[in-house]
């Protein structure tokens, strides 16, 4: 290998490595770190497994899964070190090592030609993007690297034979640290026929006896296998964002700024495998057919399978670049330069200004219910609590010795009967009752998301209880007793109603004399916490119903709540309407173009656009029924 070559192969590298490490370092808004994190902490504080469950009351002294110990409590340790940085690098760093593995197989399974680095770090690239979605930091994070290590291992099955006997000491950690573990047997369990029918050897047997053996060293021992299968075959499957089938949409609707390279991986190795007789290579074409119905199954295997693809990927590509003139030793590394610029180039798009990972380090903000928790540490208030399933795993971890009624650990502690009931408490008056009744909790922290709205609206009409504590993403409800009567009559709310921006509750205040007397206490609402958006828009409704006498207030609402987060359409349509009647025809255009860029059915933008005299193209995406 000459100077330039070396050189261009550095350049790939860092830029690689740098553009990976940057899209690690996003903040937190995963619900299932934390619970991992206090199983951890358990772990290395008490030398100990948690072998019995002590966070809910609702499963109480119940066993609980304990098999992926080990990544718990790597886990922990590196938060204890190193913080939520610590978190970000270990991350980084299994990728990297899952990276430097899938290059080394893709290298040795392609002709070597000045080509070869670039069309793989292309192909890393895209199985980076493919995985975004995907990177948190749970046990799971450690299979990459395993993954792509049996993948390596058993693609050199034939000409390296002793290094077949590092798959059993993998396994032996991998069982310990993650439930992926199955995916190595089953890769190691396809080598092994195949060895046995097309070349009737049976070396593998061993290897794959040793392997089996060492996957059951772990405290779950045949429990690693049956929970996989449960999270597979699970009734609630399609409710849980990571356990769902891939749809249409997931592909071609809004989930595609999230699929794309997956889809990219899937359709490149399928035309090699199919069109470029990879069909040869069982080995791989069995994987690839396998995960790639997994993940079409359920969508959390999309990391897995994106590894299996990489290789084929990578064929497909190193077959089509060498149809292209061989380059010069300059040109070559140029080429890499090229590759590792436009790498870099996509740092202020992909990473600095991405509209969904937040860039940072730390937890997201206004994805955890630590105002709520707050609240109840300065109110005194204790006992029982129900929690949305969400919010189960920080109050855990954050809640000061608090149990929850559910979180995270879904089939690892809980069963597909409570997590129904839940369900029906979240959705049905009678079941609340039944569950107080039940489970005698007096006090609610519930999630208040405008895109999942996973909120009991039955809720608001119910008489027994009171909403006195309320944010941007949460809310507490209190059970009304005589202890507690001083609290709710200084912390509830009145007037203001969570109904995600259905305002229409507040039309019965729509007469001047009514408005004149409700907007006072709806004052004293909005003071319970200023930066509750949605009570000051209920503000702003009723103060609107008085006519120009309000409309700097207003605006002036308006304004304010305009960069909070959520954003909605409402709001930049609201501002434009009050632009417009204050004289500022510009800024209220701008805004109310906003509005319809964000939500294109927005009513009240729609209507003021054609008071402006505005032609508004309907996009065909957003007409009902519209494909």
């Amino acid at each position: 290998m000459t100077i330039g070559e070396r050189q261009g192969k550095l350049v790939l590298g860092v830029a690689l490595t740098t553009l990976t490490l940057l899209l690690c370092m996003t903040k937190y808004a995963d619900y299932d770190l934390w619970w991992h994190l206090k199983l951890g902490e358990y772990i290395c504080t008490n030398w100990q497994l948690p072998w019995s469950d002590s966070f809910s009351y609702t499963a109480a002294g119940r066993h609980q899964f304990t098999g992926e110990w080990l990544a718990d409590a790597i886990i922990f340790l590196t938060f204890k070190g190193g913080g939520f940085l610590g978190l970000n690098l270990l991350k980084g760093v299994m990728l990297l090592a899952t990276f430097r593995l899938l290059y080394l197989q893709m290298k040795e399974s392609t002709p070597e030609t000045r080509w070869q680095a670039a069309s793989a770090v292309i192909t890393l690239v895209l199985v980076l993007f493919a995985i975004r979605f995907r990177l948190f930091v749970r046990p799971y994070i450690f299979s990459l690297p395993m993954l792509a290590a049996f993948l390596y291992i058993l693609g050199r099955r034939r000409q390296a034979s002793r290094e077949l006997y590092l798959l059993p000491l993998l396994m032996l950690f991998w069982a310990n640290m993650s439930v992926g573990a199955v995916f190595g047997l089953f890769a190691l369990g396809v080598a092994t026929l195949l060895e046995l029918f097309e070349r009737r050897s049976a070396r593998l047997v061993p290897v794959l006896l040793l392997t089996v053996a060492a996957s059951l060293a772990n405290p779950e021992t045949y429990r690693l296998y049956t929970l996989s299968l449960n999270l597979t075959s699970d009734p609630y499957r399609t409710l849980v964002g990571e356990y769902q089938p891939i749809s249409r949409e997931i592909l071609f609707g809004s989930g595609l700024r999230y699929t794309l390279c997956f889809q990219l991986l899937a359709v490149g190795g399928s035309l090699y495998l199919l069109l470029m007789r990879g069909w040869k290579n069982l080995f791989q074409l069995l994987l690839f057919v396998f995960l790639l119905y997994e993940s079409f199954r359920q969508v959390r295997l999309v990391e897995l399978f994106s590894l299996v693809a990489a290789p084929c990927f990578h064929a497909a590509l190193a077959t089509l670049s060498s149809r292209l003139q061989e380059p010069s030793l300059r040109g070559g590394f140029l080429a890499n330069c090229g590759v590792g610029a436009a790498m870099l180039a996509l740092i202020p798009w992909t990473v600095l200004g991405s509209p969904v990972y937040a860039f940072g380090i730390g937890p997201k903000e206004g994805a955890f219910p630590e105002g709520a928790i707050r609240f109840l540490d300065d109110q005194g208030i204790r006992g029982r609590m129900f929690n949305s399933y969400g919010f189960g795993g920080y109050i855990i971890w954050r809640g000061g010795g608090r149990q929850v009624f559910i979180d995270g650990r879904y089939r690892r502690v809980y069963t597909p009967g409570e997590y129904g009931e839940y369900k029906g408490i979240m959705e049905s008056a009678a079941a609340w009752g039944e569950a107080e009744r039940k489970y005698g909790f007096d006090h609610a922290v519930l999630e208040y998301d405008l895109l999942s709205r996973r909120f009991p609206d039955h809720l608001l009409n119910n008489p027994d209880w009171a909403l006195v504590y309320w944010d941007n993403h949460s809310l507490v409800f209190v059970k009304r007793t005589a202890e507690r009567a001083k609290m709710i009559a200084s912390h509830e709310y009145r007037i203001a109603r969570p109904t995600f921006l259905d305002l229409s509750y507040l039309d019965q205040y729509r007469q001047q004399v009514r408005v004149n007397q409700v907007l006072p206490l709806l004052e004293r609402e909005v003071a319970l916490n200023p930066d509750n958006q949605f009570v000051v828009l209920a503000r702003i409704y009723l103060r609107y119903q008085l006519g120009r006498l309000y409309l700097g207030q207003i605006r002036e609402d308006l304004e304010r709540i305009l960069p909070m987060k959520p954003d909605f359409a409402m709001k930049h349509s609201a501002l434009a309407m009050v632009l417009a009647e204050t004289g500022e025809p510009e800024r209220a255009r701008r805004e109310l173009l906003r509005a319809l860029q964000m939500n294109p059915l927005d009513a009240a933008a729609l209507a003021q656009a054609k008071r402006m005299g505005i032609e508004v193209k309907m996009p065909k995406s957003a007409i009902p029924g519209h494909p």
